[in-house]
């Protein structure tokens, strides 16, 4: 069971979106990377875990974790997700919904988010990912 935030869980997260079926669909004609940080929690996560993901058409081509959030800023990703461990387990465990996140500024985005916001009907994937993909939270034994 992999545990997140690590390599091996990104790896699996990615393998089961490229699997599922809608996949296709929702990412026909998207435009742009990504960047998350999972900001470091006393307690809970050491050191922030840095991702790039970089969408190709229908598929994600390419996911890599990062050593440093600074990172980020040479590869300048078109859109930019950063929020502390608690927030990343909370919207995995289904607890915390995307987008109140982002309104009440619980995750910090930067980019464009109407085209996210116009691919909320295709959420089930995630939902359907987070669903098979099991996890164990570094925070716990």
């Amino acid at each position: 069971m992999p545990k997140f935030p690590s390599k091996e869980w990104l790896d699996e997260a990615v393998r089961l979106t490229n699997e599922d079926p809608e996949c296709v669909v929702a990412g026909k004609g998207w435009k742009g990377d990504f960047g998350a940080v999972v900001e470091a929690e006393p307690g809970k996560l050491a050191k922030p875990f840095v991702v790039h993901v970089v969408p190709g058409d229908c598929r994600i081509e390419k996911a890599r974790v990062l050593t440093d959030p600074d990172d980020l800023d040479e590869l300048e990703p078109v859109y930019l997700a950063r929020a502390p461990y608690s927030v990343w387990k909370q919207l995995l465990q289904g607890t915390l919904d995307p987008v109140e996140a982002v309104l009440k500024r619980r995750i910090s985005m930067r980019g464009d988010l109407q085209p996210l916001i116009e691919r909320m009907k295709y959420k089930g994937i995630a939902d359907r990912v987070f669903a098979k993909l099991q996890t164990q939270y570094i925070d716990e034994p």
